[in-house]
C-alpha cells in the first residue's frame, strides 16, 4: 500500500520552517504547539504485513474532554493500540497523518501477515481493478485471492466520541479471537484487510468540539479539503480502495443508518450501489434489534432509522462534501452511521450512553463485516464495473421511478423504495479543457491530481468545441476510472429545486465555476477522444515569468497568487500602486523584490514604462492589517482565507474584546464583517459601540457580508439599503454581472451564496457594484420565501454587491454572496482583497518616470563620490537568499495551501522580508524570464 501523506500545511507547514506555530486549540485559547517535520512517505509498494512501527504515547491529558463523555481520551489510545500489536501479528499500526495541532491520525489495519511479495501481489491486483477492470473481471486469480478492504472512519466530528470506542471494542475482541485460534476470525484475515482510523480529528475529540482546531467541520470538506484531517482520508481513500466504508457518527437518539433518501447525487452507479447497500442497512437492523442491547432506543416500528426508507427528503446523499458520499467515488458502498443517545450532563448518565452506543457500534461494524464476506464478490465485481464503465466512458445508467427489480442485479428491497424523488442522473462530457497559464488553473490542476483525477497536458495545439487551444492546454479525459469524481468536482450542477423541498446541507459547489480557472466542457462521453495527444501530469507546470531590462512591471490582481504578491510586496515596504482596472505597477526600487515574489508565487508580471502612473485614479496600496468578524456556525474561513491571501496577523473583533480594551481599532487598518456584532445595551456594549463609532467616524472603511454590512450601515449610519433575503439554507451557484467598479476587474460570471440577499432601497450614495442575473440560478437548491419574496425570480437583475463612500471618508463595501463559504469559492477571494485593498488607507505612491529633456543639460549631473551608496534610495527589503527551484515532497508538487488553495510560502516570505533576509525557501513556481 502506498500511502501519500500530505498531512500539513498553511499555518504548521511554516512552522515547519520557521520552528513554532500558534494554532487556536478548540475551546482553551491560543496555545503555542511545537510541530513536528511532515511525516516521511508511508510504506512503499510490497511492504509486508505486519507493520508494526511503535506509536508514539502522548502525556496523559486530564484536560481531555473525551473524560467527560466517558470515553477513552486521545492519550490512552497509542498505548492501547502498542499493546495489541506488540501482541498480536495480525494488527499493524502506522500514522496517516497529523491533525492541525500535531496529534497523529492512527491507521489499525487487521490482516494475515503476508511476506512481500504477497503484499505486492495485493499491491498490483487493487491497481488492476481501477486501471484495468475490464481484465481484473475475467481475472480467476485475482477474484480468487484478493483481499478485499473494508474500512470504518471514527470520530471525524470531535464531539461525537462514540465511534472510536466502538471501534476499539471490535478491534480488541477480533485480536483476541485471532490469537485464541478461532477459525471465523482467522478466516477473516486471511480473506479481507479491515482498516480503522480511529480518530480522524483528535483535536476536536480532546477539546471536545464538533470542529478542527482550524474551527471547520471536516465533514464538511470533501472537495475544498482545507482541513489537514481530511485531506489525509482522501489520500487514504484513493490508497485503500475500499469496497465498504463506514463513518461512524452521533448522535440521533436512534441509530441511523444510510443510504440516504432522496436527492441521490447525480455522479453515481445507483443500480450497482443501492442494492447492496440498502440490504447491508436492513441487516445491521436485524442484528442490532436482535442483540436487545440495554440502553439502545428503537423506533416505533421497532427498528432502526434507514434514511432512504424512513427519511423521504432531508437527509440526502446529494453533495459530495461529506466523507461517504465523496468515498463513493471509488466504487465503494459507503454511508453514515449515527449512533444514538447523545451528550447530557449527569457523568453518569453520559458513560452509560456511551456503553451503549459503543455496544451497538461494535454491533454494526460486526454486521456490516460479515455481510461483506456473504456477498464479496457480488460487491467486488461491482466496484470493477464502476471502474470498467468510467475508462469505457460508457453513459450513466439512470433508474427510473419505481423500476423492475428484475431488471437489476442483486438484493431486491431497495427497489420498492425507488421512486421519483430519487431519480437523477448526468450526462458527462467527453472531456473538460481548462486553458493553462495562470496559478489559478495551475492550482486547479494540482487540486484534480491529490484527488486522483487524471489530467494531461496537450502535445500540440489542436481543436475542441469550436475553440482552438494551444499546446500545453490541460485536458481532463472522461474516460477515466475516476470520472465521477472528475465530473463533481468540475461540473456546475444542477438546479433541484423543484425536486424536494428540503436539503440537509449545501446542494451546490463547483471547482470548474468556482475557482477563478476557465473550465470548458466539450462534447458527449459518447464521442471520439480529442484530435490532441496528451502527457499524463504529476503536478502543474510553472507559471511565473519576469520581464528583464525594463525600470517598471504590472501585474494584474485577478487570482489568489497575484494578491497574495501584492500583500507580501507590501509587507516588506515595496510601494505598490493601483492604477486601476485591476492593475497594479511596481517601480524601480521594488523591481528585485517583485522578481523574487514572481519566482515564489509564479506570478506573470508584465514590462511597462510606467506611463500608467500619470493617471488621475492613480492610489497607492497600503500594507493592511484586517479586523474581523466570523460567520456562524464556525466561522474559520474568514481568519483562514485573509491569512492565506497574505494580509498580516489579522484580528479578531469581539464586542467583549471592543468593550474591555483588548481589541484596539486603532490598530485595525479596515473591517471584515463576516458577521454582525452582538452589542447587547449594557455599559460594556456602550463601550464597544463607541470604539465603532469613533472608528467610522475616522474615515476607516469596511467589507462586510450582506447581513453585516447592513446592520453596520444601519447602526452607524454610514449608507441607505435594505437587505432581502432568501430561505436560511437555500445556496448555490448563481450568474453575476459585475459593473466597472471596485471588483469589475476580478469578478467572474459565476459567484456563491447561502441564504441568498439582493439589496433595495438604495441611497442616493450607494452604488452597485454586481448584480444577479435575469435566470440567475445555474445549480443549488433555492425556493422564495413563504410570502413570495427572496427567490431567484424576484433577485434576478437586482443588486447582490454594493459600495459607498461616507462624508467620513469611509469606504464601505457589502456582499449579497458569500465569497468565503468554507474556504470554497476560491474565485472570490481576490473580490474581497480588491475590496479590502480599496477600503483600506492609502500608501505611497510609486514615482512616474520622468522625461529626459530634449536640450543640453544646464548643470553636470550629481555623481556618487567612491565608497558613497547610491542616489537612488535602496529598496526596503531584500530577496530570499536561495531561489526556489523545487517542489516540497510531501504536496503532489503543490507549495500551495489546501486551506484556501493559497500557497503557504508568503508567510515565510514575508518572516523573510522583514527580518532582512537568511531563509532558504523550497518552492514549486519557478520563474521564467522573458
Amino acid at each position: 500500500m502506498q500511502v501519500r501523506r500530505r498531512v500539513w500545511g498553511g499555518a504548521a507547514a511554516c512552522a515547519v520552517l520557521l520552528g513554532a506555530v500558534t494554532v487556536p486549540a478548540a475551546g482553551t485559547g491560543p496555545v503555542t504547539t511545537a510541530v513536528p517535520p511532515p511525516a516521511v512517505d508511508a510504506a512503499p509498494e510490497g511492504m509486508p504485513y505486519p507493520r508494526q512501527e511503535p506509536l508514539a504515547e502522548p502525556p496523559p491529558d486530564a484536560e481531555d474532554q473525551s473524560l467527560w463523555r466517558g470515553a477513552i481520551p486521545f492519550h490512552e489510545i497509542a498505548p492501547l493500540l502498542n499493546g495489541l500489536a506488540e501482541d498480536s501479528q495480525y494488527v499493524s499500526t502506522e500514522v496517516v497523518g497529523q491533525s492541525t495541532q500535531g496529534r497523529e491520525l492512527y491507521l489499525v489495519t487487521i490482516t494475515a501477515p503476508e511476506t512481500a511479495e504477497e503484499s505486492a501481489q495485493q499491491d498490483e491486483w487493487r491497481d488492476r481493478i481501477k486501471r484495468d477492470a475490464a481484465a481484473a473481471q475475467e481475472d480467476a486469480e485475482l477474484m480468487a485471492g484478493y483481499k478485499p478492504p473494508v474500512w470504518f472512519n471514527n470520530n471525524i466530528h470531535g464531539n461525537e466520541w462514540d465511534g472510536t470506542d466502538a471501534a476499539l471494542s471490535y478491534i480488541t475482541e477480533l485480536v483476541g479471537a485471532l490469537e485464541a485460534g478461532d477459525a471465523e476470525a482467522l478466516a477473516l484475515a486471511a480473506g479481507y484487510r479491515l482498516y480503522f482510523t480511529v480518530t480522524n480529528n483528535p483535536d476536536g475529540r480532546v477539546a471536545g468540539t464538533r470542529a478542527t482546531a482550524l474551527n471547520l467541520d471536516a465533514n464538511r470538506d470533501f472537495i475544498t479539503n482545507t482541513t489537514p484531517e481530511t485531506r489525509a482520508i482522501r489520500d487514504l481513500t484513493g490508497d485503500l480502495q475500499p469496497i465498504f466504508f463506514v463513518d461512524l457518527h452521533g448522535y440521533t437518539d436512534i441509530l441511523q443508518v444510510e443510504p440516504t433518501g432522496p436527492p441521490q447525487g447525480e455522479n453515481y452507479e445507483h443500480d450497482l450501489l443501492m442494492p447492496y447497500s440498502y440490504a447491508a442497512a436492513l441487516r445491521i437492523e436485524q442484528d442490532v434489534v436482535a442483540a436487545d442491547i440495554e440502553g439502545n432506543p428503537l423506533t416505533e416500528a421497532g427498528g432502526i432509522l434507514i434514511p432512504y426508507r424512513d427519511i423521504p427528503d432531508g437527509w440526502d446523499g446529494w453533495p459530495p462534501i461529506f466523507t461517504p458520499q465523496y468515498v463513493q467515488f471509488q466504487g465503494s458502498i459507503a454511508y453514515t452511521v449515527e449512533l444514538g443517545p447523545g451528550r447530557v450532563d449527569d457523568p453518569e448518565e453520559n458513560a452509560a450512553r456511551l456503553a451503549t452506543n459503543r455496544q451497538v457500534g461494535h454491533q454494526v461494524i460486526e454486521s456490516t463485516i460479515a455481510y461483506v464476506a456473504e456477498n464479496r464478490d457480488a460487491i467486488l465485481g461491482n466496484q470493477m464495473e464502476i471502474f470498467r464503465r468510467g475508462e469505457a466512458g460508457e453513459p450513466l445508467r439512470e433508474i427510473p421511478a419505481n423500476p423492475d427489480p428484475d431488471d437489476y442485479a442483486g438484493p431486491d428491497e431497495w427497489a420498492a423504495e425507488w421512486d421519483a424523488a430519487d431519480v437523477t442522473g448526468t450526462a458527462f462530457p467527453r472531456a473538460y479543457v481548462i486553458p493553462a497559464g495562470s496559478t489559478d488553473a495551475a492550482t486547479l490542476v494540482d487540486h484534480l491530481l491529490a484527488h486522483g483525477v487524471e489530467v494531461g497536458a496537450a502535445d500540440a495545439a489542436f481543436t475542441a468545441g469550436g475553440q482552438e487551444y494551444p499546446a500545453g492546454t490541460f485536458v481532463v479525459d472522461m474516460h477515466q476510472p475516476l470520472r465521477g469524481l472528475a465530473n463533481v468536482l468540475l461540473s456546475v450542477g444542477s438546479d433541484i429545486s423543484d425536486r424536494v423541498p428540503s436539503m440537509y446541507d449545501i446542494s451546490a459547489w463547483s471547482l470548474g465555476r468556482l475557482w477563478g480557472a476557465d473550465v470548458d466542457r466539450v462534447g458527449a462521453t459518447t464521442d471520439p477522444a480529442l484530435p490532441v495527444t496528451t502527457t499524463p501530469l504529476a503536478v502543474a507546470p510553472p507559471t511565473g515569468a519576469f520581464p528583464q531590462g525594463t525600470e517598471y512591471v504590472s501585474l494584474t490582481l485577478d487570482g489568489v497568487a497575484p494578491v497574495q504578491a501584492v500583500n507580501l510586496l507590501l509587507a516588506g515596504g515595496v510601494a505598490v500602486a493601483d492604477v486601476g482596472d485591476g492593475t497594479v505597477v511596481v517601480g524601480p526600487e521594488g523591481l528585485e523584490d517583485a522578481a523574487a515574489v514572481s519566482e515564489l508565487l509564479g506570478v506573470a508580471f508584465a514590462a511597462t514604462d510606467g506611463s500608467e502612473l500619470a493617471g488621475d485614479d492613480v492610489r497607492g496600496l497600503s500594507a493592511l492589517r484586517v479586523g474581523y468578524t466570523s460567520s456562524a456556525p464556525y466561522g474559520g474561513e474568514d481568519e483562514l482565507v485573509l491569512t492565506g491571501l497574505g494580509f498580516v496577523d489579522p484580528v479578531r473583533v469581539t464586542a467583549a474584546g471592543l468593550a474591555d480594551g483588548s481589541v484596539d481599532l486603532e490598530e485595525v487598518d479596515v473591517l471584515w464583517l463576516g458577521a454582525p456584532l452582538r452589542l447587547g445595551a449594557d455599559d460594556a456594549a456602550a463601550r464597544a459601540t463607541l470604539a465603532l463609532d469613533e472608528y467610522f467616524e475616522a474615515g476607516k472603511g469596511v467589507v462586510a457580508t450582506a447581513q453585516a454590512g447592513v446592520w453596520a450601515a444601519d447602526t452607524f449610519g454610514l449608507f441607505d439599503a435594505s437587505a432581502v433575503g432568501g430561505p436560511g439554507r437555500a445556496n448555490g451557484v448563481v450568474l453575476v454581472d459585475t459593473a466597472d467598479g471596485v471588483i469589475g476587474a476580478q469578478a467572474e460570471e459565476a459567484a456563491f451564496t447561502y441564504g441568498p440577499v439582493y439589496f433595495t432601497e438604495l441611497g442616493e450614495e450607494v452604488t452597485v457594484e454586481q448584480t444577479f442575473t435575469t435566470a440567475p440560478l445555474l445549480s443549488g437548491h433555492w425556493l422564495p420565501n413563504a410570502d413570495g419574496t427572496g427567490g431567484p425570480e424576484q433577485a434576478a437583475g437586482r443588486p447582490s454587491v454594493i459600495s459607498a463612500v461616507t462624508d467620513a471618508g469611509t469606504r464601505a463595501l457589502v456582499f449579497g454572496t458569500d465569497p468565503l463559504f468554507r474556504t470554497h469559492p476560491r474565485g472570490m477571494f481576490d473580490d474581497v482583497a480588491a475590496a479590502l485593498l480599496w477600503a483600506g488607507p492609502e500608501g505611497a505612491l510609486v514615482e512616474a518616470p520622468v522625461e529626459e529633456p530634449t536640450g543640453a543639460p544646464t548643470e553636470e549631473p550629481t555623481t556618487a563620490e567612491p565608497g558613497e551608496g547610491p542616489t537612488t534610495p535602496p529598496s526596503t527589503s531584500e530577496p530570499p537568499t536561495a531561489a526556489p527551484t523545487a517542489a516540497p515532497a510531501d504536496w503532489q508538487g503543490s507549495g500551495r495551501l489546501p486551506a484556501t488553495g493559497a500557497d503557504v510560502w508568503p508567510l515565510v516570505l514575508l518572516a523573510v522580508l522583514l527580518a532582512g533576509g537568511g531563509a532558504v525557501l523550497v518552492v514549486r513556481r519557478r520563474r521564467r524570464e522573458v
